[in-house]
């Protein structure tokens, strides 16, 4: 359907652009009637504007259908309200301590996962956490230094091969970590759910203030606000409700962990979409009910793959 739609409209274009070089040709050649030529050119020129936006507002709104059709949308509201009528969906919100399951993808950042991430969670003032980490084909050391932590409140898994990813820098910073964080998930023992980079860091109440708000809230989702620290030593908070793109990262989150069958798709990146963002529109269009914490629950360091950011885009 797509390529149907693009081949009419390029064919289009086609023509009107041939037009516009037949009546430049005749202004060039300095025919009496070059006035005419000249009004005649500009109708062209508008008219293949306007062909270019059609051709543009076509096309996305393809997208839009396609996208809609992958999202699988209906499919996913009616998983949620199964959800919700489940005995063990309410359990999460009256337990009074329940178990919170912090999932970590990690790949090649494993002192900064011993050093910041896993730290950060036994900081926590909330101490019913457990630790999922899951290797995206990690080297041997990651797991030995865990191994060397001896701690039962620590999960890890190692998957045989990385990715597949895109090979274009910006598609691959949209999607990398997302099969180790998908599997984390699925291991993950916990009645809600806090993702967590391996080099980031959870502030000492990110737990126990975004959960209690969740609880207190009937929140399906809780989120505070990231404190991001660049390369260049700035910093600034990153935070906005509802949720916005560019204004909401999962590592200031933590969710009901019944919804971990809204998964994050390495197909993004054919969306031009970040992965993390796309997990939360989905969840958002969905029904998923969202609340927010004004005030800071994470530390987030800008990754070596981040493209450039500037905290003022809209």
């Amino acid at each position: 359907m797509l390529a149907k739609h693009q081949k009419q409209l390029n064919d289009r274009l086609a023509g009107i652009e041939a037009k516009i070089d037949g009546l430049a040709a005749r202004l060039d050649a300095s025919q009496p009637d070059a006035t005419n030529v000249t009004t005649e050119l500009a109708e062209a020129r508008n008219e293949s504007l306007e062909g270019r936006r059609e051709v543009i507002q076509r096309l996305t709104h393809v997208q839009d259908i396609l996208q809609l059709l992958y999202d699988r949308e209906p499919e996913m509201r009616e998983r949620l309200r199964a959800l919700r009528n489940q005995a063990k969906y309410q359990r999460a919100f009256a337990e009074s301590e329940p178990l919170v399951s912090v999932v970590i993808p990690t790949y090649d950042r494993g002192e900064l996962l011993l050093n910041r991430a896993i730290p950060s969670v036994f900081a926590q003032s909330y101490k019913n956490v457990e630790i999922v980490v899951v290797g995206d084909s990690a080297p041997d050391d990651t797991g030995r230094w865990i191994a060397e932590l001896n701690d039962p409140r620590i999960i890890y898994r190692n998957l045989s091969y990385r990715g597949p990813y895109p090979l274009d820098s910006r598609d691959l910073w949209h999607v990398a970590g997302i099969p180790p964080r998908n599997l984390g998930m699925t291991l993950a023992r916990g009645s809600w759910i806090a993702p967590l980079d391996d080099d980031d860091a959870f502030h000492q109440h990110h737990v126990a203030n975004l959960l209690e708000m969740a609880k207190r809230g009937q929140h399906e989702v809780a989120y505070g606000v990231l404190r991001c620290l660049m390369n260049d030593g700035s910093e600034f908070p990153l935070g906005r409700y509802p949720p916005e793109i560019g204004h909401f990262g999962w590592q200031s989150a933590v969710f009901h962990a019944g919804l971990r069958f809204f998964e994050m798709e390495l197909a993004d990146a054919l969306f031009f979409s970040p992965a993390d963002w796309s997990l939360c529109r989905r969840m958002l269009r969905a029904g998923v009910r969202f609340g927010m914490l004004n005030e800071l629950v994470t530390d987030h360091y800008e990754s070596r793959f981040a493209p450039s950011f500037d905290q003022n885009d809209e």
